[in-house]
């Protein structure tokens, strides 16, 4: 069963629940949310234990559990992004080929060029290097230029397994 409540009386349920989410928010920081997140998060809690439940009875305990486990959800996936960054495996150019030339500036896609681009930089010699830059900066490069494009397809190519 639905228990529905007017906009009115949701407010003022949920008011009765920002002590909850305040004192929350201060034992359990997550870096890229602000003020809004939390209590936007709460009212989405708020209302799933709504849908869920037609009475009243233990609502603040349900909501306090339910909202604490919610944030313990988002700071442990949020660490987990964090670790995925510090243990970046090699990408498969095979895989990424629709994402690099879909033109999108999205930060997956910058992620994902500046990778390449340091892996194509580590694997050249000092003077391909200083070609690559040129060709970056928008220098003809002319015989020159047909070296380098093979260099790189060689090193984005290749098929070493380390």
């Amino acid at each position: 069963m639905t228990y529905y409540l007017e906009e009115e009386d949701f407010e003022n349920l949920f008011s009765e629940m920002k002590p909850i989410v305040m004192k929350l928010m201060k034992q359990i920081r997550i870096r890229t949310w602000k003020i809004e997140d939390y209590l936007q998060e709460g009212m989405i809690i708020l209302h799933l234990l709504l849908e869920e439940q037609s009475d009243g009875q233990k609502l603040h305990t349900k909501f306090k559990v339910k909202y604490h486990q919610r944030l313990i959800d988002e700071l442990r996936r949020s660490y987990a992004k964090k670790r995925s960054h510090d243990h970046f495996i090699g990408l498969d150019v095979y895989e990424c080929s629709d994402w690099i030339n879909s033109g999108d500036t999205s930060p997956d896609n910058e992620v994902i060029f500046n990778h390449l681009l340091a892996e194509v930089y580590e694997g050249l010699s000092a003077h391909y290097q200083d070609l690559l830059l040129r060709q970056m900066r928008g220098e003809e490069l002319t015989r020159m230029q047909h070296r380098l494009r093979e260099k790189i397809k060689a090193i984005l190519f290749s098929e070493d397994e380390e």
